[in-house]
């Protein structure tokens, strides 16, 4: 039970003369880079924090918890909006009073990995408090929030924070999501459960994802070693399904704007995307901006060229420095390697739906040349 502060109205009686809001709020401008597991966010948003004005990244898990009670009808849609422009407001006060300066070193939003840490550890030493907000008005720090399972949200994230809101949908080929989701599902969602920090969706079955709160009954299954490559395919094949159906006529950002950011292209042409990020937030290129995607081997000549990290290689992903003659050889060694995660490797039924999943994917991407922005 609540206790209330007052009874003079009844529950009724208040939710008609009354409402909860966050009447003003900041005017500056907001980034989501977005998307499942796997989907190259963590390459993404350090590039996204090294543009002019752009703070360190954030992992707005409140947004993400609260997302997913609203999406199984949990909270009404005002209450939504109104808690996304008060975590917002909240979030670039406390980067500007350096609470949020993240200093574990590995950790990938570590502000001591920034282009800017001199910035953000002079702020622990700063004036602060009610400086803060006259600050904000005047310079418009940029948020960077690197998020998951956010794009059912999209036209609510629009409405709440309109032409503030830059939100960038980060998407990937199959084939190279899957052993990093299977390493993920095993260590974390087997292993280590305590350590999921994404709701989760029950039945007398088993459990899923929140966003699976509408699928049918045959998903609800608990994972164990017999049945992970298939539960992983599975759950990847229901991503690109959901991908593939998606009506992209009622996207409405409300004055935001959305940009669907392929992995496979971004990473071997990138100009397309990064102006168009650019123009958006209003900012120019810079050398701190040219030596991060230097940092991440943006452009590259091989798909899985990129930064080698810990965390990548923990979850499978090495930087491979074999000298390929083509990107279709680096490719081809891929797959021989990933082969030993199927029992009858390029011929096993589950290897051969990936690898058919992936050909849809590299096709649909192709509606990208011509238009990332929505």
């Amino acid at each position: 039970m609540i206790f209330k502060f007052t009874s003079e109205l009844s529950l009724k009686e208040a939710k008609e003369r009354r409402i909860i809001k966050k009447k003003n709020t900041f005017n500056n401008k907001i980034v989501f880079v977005n998307g499942f597991s796997a989907s190259g966010k963590t390459m993404v948003a350090p590039i996204i924090s090294s543009m002019q004005n752009v703070e360190s990244l954030i992992y707005p898990y409140e947004i993400e918890w609260i997302s997913s009670i609203y999406y199984c009808d949990g909270i009404e849609k005002n209450f939504y909006l109104e808690f996304l422009k008060q975590y917002a407001d909240h979030t670039i006060y406390n980067q500007m009073m350096g609470r949020n300066s993240n200093l574990r070193p590995s950790d990938i939003s570590s502000v001591l990995q920034s282009r800017k840490k001199l910035l953000y550890l002079k702020r622990l030493f700063n004036k602060g408090d009610n400086l803060i907000p006259n600050k904000i008005i005047k310079e418009k720090p940029i948020i960077n929030y690197t998020s998951s399972h956010l794009f059912f949200f999209i036209n609510d994230i629009g409405e709440a924070f309109k032409k503030r809101v830059l939100f960038i949908e980060t998407i990937r080929s199959p084939l190279y999501m899957f052993r990093q989701i299977k390493i993920l599902f095993k260590e974390v969602y087997m292993q280590r459960p305590e350590k999921v920090f994404t709701f989760q969706a029950h039945n007398e079955f088993g459990k899923s994802f929140f966003f699976d709160f509408f699928s049918k009954d045959d998903v609800f299954k608990d994972i164990n070693l017999n049945n992970l490559n298939e539960l992983v395919i599975s759950y990847i094949e229901r991503i690109f399904k959901f991908y593939f159906n998606f009506n992209f006529s009622k996207i409405d950002m409300s004055g935001g704007k959305l940009i669907f950011l392929p992995f496979e292209k971004f990473v071997l042409n990138p100009n397309k995307w990064i102006n168009s990020i650019l123009n958006f937030l209003e900012i120019d290129n810079d050398k701190n901006l040219i030596n991060e995607l230097k940092k991440q081997k943006v452009p590259r000549k091989f798909l899985h060229e990129g930064l080698s990290r810990s965390v990548y290689e923990r979850y499978g992903n090495f930087n491979d420095k074999k000298n390929f003659i083509s990107a279709n050889d680096a490719e081809e060694d891929y797959k021989q390697n990933l082969f030993k995660e199927f029992s009858l490797g390029k011929n096993d039924p589950s290897y051969k739906r990936l690898e058919d999943l992936t050909k849809q994917y590299l096709k649909w991407i192709d509606m990208f040349n011509d238009k990332i922005e929505y």
